[in-house]
C-alpha cells in the first residue's frame, strides 16, 4: 500500500498532467507515460490495471482506422472525393465554403481528423489560387467542418472511441453503437455549414491574394548574396566539400554566374563554386558575417529579380506544413539532418503564424509550423510522397485503381457488420485492416509509419488515469460540487448545461481527448446521484469535448491550418466564439430532447 493515501497520489497526478498539458511543457503521450509510471510505481493502480489501457479494444480500433485512413490517402479516395465535390461550380465564395464545411464534414466520420485534413489543405489551396478567393476563408470552415463530423459516428474521432472503451470496462453501462448519435452529429454539423454559408463568413480573416510566397515569407530578412571574390579559398570547390551549411549554419540556394552564364539554383553537392560567382545564401545574420569574413567574401543584400529569383522550371519555392503524426514534430531542422535528408533548402519558418527570425535551425517544430521550402521538384514529390510534410503547391490527381475499390468496399463491409453482427467493433476493424494488407493495398513495411502512436499512448495513459480516477472515488468528489449548485435551484437540465460548458471550456486548453476521458466518470456519477439515464451527460461530454473552435491549440486540426491560413489566436476566437454559443445553445436542446433524462 501507498504511504500518502491514494486519492491524493492521483488527484496530485490529475493536476500536475493538467498543468503539463497546459503549459505544453512536454509532449501529450510523454506526459501519458510518465502518468501510468507513476500510478503503478506508487501502487495505487496494479501492473494489469495501469496498463490495460494500452491493450484495450479502443486502441485496437484506433490503429485499424489508421490503416484505412492510409489506404484511403494512398489510392487518392479522399482527394478524388473532396476535388469532386468542391470544384463544382456554382455559389461564390458562400457556395463553396458550404460544400468545404459539408465534405471535411461527411469524410471525417469515417476518417481521423487530421488525415482529413492532411488531404484538404492542398486541395483547398489549388482552389483558392483557381477562384483567387483568400484561403484564409477557406482552411478554417474545413477544419471546423472535420470537428463536427466527429460526432457524426463513434469511430469518427479517436476520442469517442476512447470514451465508449471506458464506459466498456469501468461500468455496466451499454456503450454507444456505431452510429447511435448519428443524427444528432448530422444536425450539428448541418448548422455548421448554414452558420459558415451566412454569418459566420463575415467574421473569417481575408488574407492578401497577390502577395507572391517571397513576399509573404518576407524572404529578403533570411536570403543574402554574397561575391566570391579571386582571393576567395571557396574557388573551384564544389558545394558539398564546401560544407558551408555544417560549419556556418548557411544553405546556398543559388550560384548566379559571372559573365551572364546563367544561375544554377538548389546547386546539388558536385557543383562547382567559380570567382565571381554570387552565391544566394540562407541563414542567420551573424552566421553569414561569420562566413563571409572568414572565407573571403563580399556581403551585399538580395534582391528579388527574374534573374535572381529562388524559382525555375525545375527548381519550385513551396509551403509545407507539418502534419499531425509527422516524424519532424518534436525535432529541429538540424537534429533531423533536414537539408541531407530531403534535399530541400528552408528558406523560412513561420511558427504559430509568426515569422521565425532567430535560430530556425535549432528550434523544435510543432504540429501546423510552415516552412518555405527552396528544391528541384524530384526532391519535392519525394518529400510529399513520404507525407512527413504537407506541400501545398498544385499536384496531379492519382489515378484511383483496384486499390481504391478494395479500400471503400473493406469499409463498408466493417460498417455493415458492425450493424448487422455482434462482432466487436475492434474485431471487425482489425480484420479490415489486415484485408488491407493482404491484397497489397497498403504494404506491410508502411503500417507503423502510418499509424500515430503519440494518439495510441495518450490514450493508454489516460485511461490509466480514468480508472484510478473512478477507483479513489474522484468522481464523487466532483459530482458533489455539482450537486451543491442544486441549492440555487438547478435542476438535471440545468446542470447538464453546466457539465456540457465546463467540457467545452476544458477542451481549449486540454487536448480533447484528455478532457473527454477525465469528464467521462464525472458525468456517469452526476446522473447516477440524480437519478437519471447517464446518457444524455455522456453525451454533453462527447459533444462539448469536440467543440474546440476558440484555440488553434485545442485541436490538431486547427494547428495545422494555422500557418497555411495565416491566422492569429485571435481569428479564431472571433469565428469560434460564435459557433461555440450556437453549438451548446443547440446541444442543450437535443440532447434532453434525443436521450431523455429519465429516471432509473
Amino acid at each position: 500500500m501507498p504511504l500518502i493515501d491514494p486519492q491524493y497520489i492521483v488527484l496530485a497526478t490529475l493536476l500536475g498532467s493538467l498543468v503539463l498539458f497546459v503549459t505544453d511543457a512536454l509532449r501529450y503521450e510523454v506526459i501519458a507515460v510518465l502518468i501510468v509510471l507513476l500510478l503503478a510505481s506508487t501502487g495505487c493502480l496494479t501492473q494489469q490495471e495501469a496498463f490495460a489501457g494500452f491493450s484495450s479494444p479502443a486502441v485496437v480500433l484506433i490503429g485499424a482506422m489508421y490503416v484505412f485512413g492510409h489506404a484511403f490517402t494512398r489510392w487518392g479516395v479522399s482527394e478524388a472525393i473532396s476535388r469532386r465535390f468542391l470544384t463544382a461550380k456554382g455559389g461564390g465564395e458562400a457556395g463553396l465554403v458550404l460544400r468545404i464545411v459539408l465534405v471535411s464534414g461527411l469524410m471525417s466520420a469515417v476518417l481521423s481528423n487530421t488525415g482529413v485534413v492532411a488531404t484538404l489543405i492542398p486541395v483547398c489551396s489549388a482552389l483558392a489560387r483557381r477562384y483567387r478567393i483568400p484561403i484564409s476563408r477557406l482552411l478554417m470552415p474545413m477544419s471546423f467542418g472535420t470537428l463536427l463530423g466527429g460526432l457524426v459516428t463513434v469511430i469518427a474521432t479517436s476520442k469517442n472511441i476512447a470514451v465508449n472503451e471506458y464506459i466498456r470496462s469501468q461500468t455496466d453501462i451499454e456503450p454507444f453503437g456505431l452510429f447511435e448519435f448519428s443524427h444528432f452529429g448530422l444536425i450539428l454539423l448541418a448548422v455548421g455549414c448554414l452558420y459558415f454559408y451566412g454569418p459566420g463568413r463575415a467574421l473569417l480573416p481575408r488574407s492578401p491574394l497577390d502577395q507572391t510566397l517571397s513576399e509573404r515569407y518576407q524572404v529578403p530578412k533570411f536570403v543574402t548574396e554574397v561575391l566570391v571574390e579571386s582571393s576567395s579559398t571557396l574557388i573551384n570547390r564544389a558545394v558539398a566539400d564546401a560544407d558551408l551549411f555544417a560549419k556556418y549554419n548557411v544553405s546556398v540556394l543559388g550560384l548566379v554566374r559571372a559573365g551572364g552564364e546563367g544561375t544554377v539554383l538548389a546547386p546539388g553537392p558536385y557543383n562547382r563554386i567559380r570567382v565571381d560567382d554570387t552565391m544566394i545564401l540562407q541563414g542567420e545574420p551573424e552566421d553569414i558575417v561569420r562566413l563571409h569574413k572568414d572565407l573571403g567574401l563580399s556581403q551585399r543584400p538580395w534582391v528579388d529579380t527574374a534573374e535572381r529569383r529562388l524559382y525555375a522550371d525545375d527548381v519550385r519555392l513551396v509551403e509545407a506544413v507539418i502534419p499531425a503524426g509527422s516524424r519532424l514534430a518534436g525535432r529541429t531542422l538540424e537534429g533531423y539532418e533536414f537539408n541531407t535528408r530531403t534535399a530541400l533548402n528552408v528558406v523560412a519558418l513561420s511558427k504559430h503564424g509568426e515569422l521565425l527570425l532567430q535560430r530556425m535551425q535549432h528550434t523544435p517544430l510543432e504540429v501546423g509550423d510552415t516552412l518555405l521550402l527552396q528544391g528541384h521538384v524530384k526532391d519535392i514529390e519525394r518529400a510529399r510522397r513520404e507525407r512527413q510534410l504537407i506541400v501545398l503547391d498544385e499536384v496531379e490527381q492519382p489515378k484511383m485503381g483496384r486499390g481504391a475499390a478494395i479500400s471503400v468496399g473493406l469499409l463498408l463491409l466493417v460498417l455493415l457488420l458492425a450493424t448487422t453482427t455482434t462482432l466487436p467493433l475492434s474485431v471487425l476493424a482489425l480484420g479490415g485492416a489486415v484485408g488491407l494488407v493482404l491484397t497489397g493495398t497498403v504494404r506491410a513495411q508502411e503500417v507503423p509509419r502510418v499509424i500515430d502512436w503519440s494518439v495510441l499512448a495518450l490514450i493508454g495513459g489516460m485511461l490509466a488515469l480514468g480508472n484510478a480516477f473512478t477507483i479513489y472515488g474522484l468522481p464523487e468528489r466532483a459530482t458533489d460540487w455539482l450537486l451543491s449548485l442544486g441549492s440555487l435551484g438547478l435542476g438535471p437540465h440545468a446542470l447538464l448545461i453546466v457539465l456540457l460548458v465546463t467540457t467545452v471550456l476544458l477542451t481549449q486548453v486540454l487536448n480533447y481527448i484528455t478532457t473527454a476521458v477525465i469528464m467521462t466518470p464525472i458525468a456517469i456519477q452526476l446522473a447516477q446521484s440524480l437519478g437519471v439515464d447517464s446518457r444524455p451527460f455522456l453525451m454533453a461530454v462527447i459533444a462539448g469535448s469536440e467543440f474546440a473552435f476558440l484555440s488553434p491549440v485545442a485541436h490538431q486540426s486547427n494547428a495545422m491550418v494555422l500557418g497555411p491560413g495565416g491566422y492569429r489566436y485571435k481569428d479564431f476566437l472571433k469565428a469560434g466564439s460564435v459557433l461555440t454559443l450556437i453549438m451548446v445553445l443547440i446541444s442543450a436542446v437535443l440532447i434532453p430532447y434525443f436521450w431523455p433524462m429519465t429516471a432509473v
